[in-house]
Formats: C-alpha cells, structure tokens, sequence
C-alpha cells in the first residue's frame, strides 16, 4: 500500500513538472514591477491585550507601501521579492496596579522596514493568491513596544484587472504577522499583526 502511494505520488511529481516545464518554455519567463499602499487596515500588538489587567497598545494613523518586482515562471505561478516599509503611531496604556490609580498613556511610533519573499498563484481569470516569509527591521527606537527585529509571514488574496498589455491595476486583502521568530528572545514576546486592503499599480515588462 505505502509501495502505491509512493508510486503515486512520484507520478504526480514528474507530471507536475513535466506540465510546469512545457507552461514555462511556452509561456514563461518575463519580469513585473508592482507598486501598491494598504489605505485600510486592522492592527493589534500582543499578546498584552489577552492578559487581564495588563496595559494595551492601540495602533493609529497606519501607512504602508510595498514595491514588488516578480518572476513569472509561467502563466500560473510567478515569484516575488520586496521592499517595505509601514509606519504606525501607537498609544500605550500601563496595566492595573491600584484600581484607585489612574492608568497612563504613552504615545510612540513604529516604523519598520519588510523584506518580503512570496510565491503567487494564479487561478480563474483575474484572482491570484500568495504567500511567503519576510525580513522586518524595525527603524527606530520605541521603550513601549518590543523590538520588531525578526521574520514573519504574510498570506493574502487579490485581483488582478489588466487595463492594457502591459499596465494592470490589483486589490489585495492580505494579513502579516511581525516577529514570528523575533531576533530577541523574551517570554510573551509583542507581536504586530496587520489585516489590511492593499491596492497597486503592476507593470509587465515585455518579452523580448
């Protein structure tokens, strides 16, 4: 039975890349660049907030940009490597230590620089979706929040609506936790996580 299986499984290998070598000398290769900005998004920084009566920070003013150049293998995967960045102001509100004290509030900012890598499917006509690790490096100092030095994930959806040959409009629904593996070590480490709309602008480069 696991002699079957095995054998199965092989089969399906070599046809995949039987299939995803003739897409690529048929269809393949060819370079993109996609610029696009998340102007609505979901934030939260944890896991303080699951704690009872522990401080809380609150995420304003979201921004983020991400430039994108991708590889396309062939009509239905291509693969992308990325430059970030998103920047947020933050209200830290200290935990409860006498209910008969007024808690305080801090305000800081986070900005952080992402290197993302992803791998994106095609399917249907004009919907894709993709996934993959990425880099973050925190730029500057913040005593409220831990350092969001480390690797993360990001997953998403989108739609990707050609306006010509070369120039192609996309939305993407998409969701990014920061400090999967955190460079530092520390117990309830805090951990950005982002759900958001991104919307861009792809150029495809033709094929020569």
């Amino acid at each position: 039975m696991l002699k079957k299986l095995l054998s199965g499984i092989s089969l399906s290998l070599l046809t995949l890349s039987a299939t995803s070598l003739y897409a690529q000398q048929n269809n393949g290769g060819g370079y993109d660049i996609e610029l696009s900005i998340t102007p609505l998004a979901e934030r939260t920084i944890g896991p303080r907030k699951n704690a009872f009566g522990a401080g809380s920070d609150d995420s304003k003013n979201y921004m983020a940009g991400l430039l994108r150049v991708g590889y396309r293998y062939n009509e239905t995967w291509s693969f992308g490597a990325g430059l970030g960045y998103s920047h947020q102001n933050i209200t830290t509100t200290s935990g409860i230590v006498d209910p008969s004290v007024e808690r305080m509030q801090y305000s800081s900012a986070l900005s952080i620089w992402e290197l993302p890598l992803d791998a994106r499917i095609k399917f249907l006509k004009y919907l894709y979706a993709n996934a993959g690790p990425m880099l973050h490096i925190q730029q500057n100092s913040n005593s409220h929040v831990d350092k969001q030095n480390g690797i993360g994930f990001h997953i998403g959806l989108g739609a990707k609506i050609p306006l010509s040959q070369q120039f192609a409009v996309t939305l993407s629904p998409h969701y990014k936790m920061y400090s999967l593996i955190p460079f530092q070590s520390g117990r309830n480490y805090d951990r950005v996580q982002v759900l958001g709309i991104a919307v861009g602008l792809n150029y495809r480069f033709a094929k020569n």
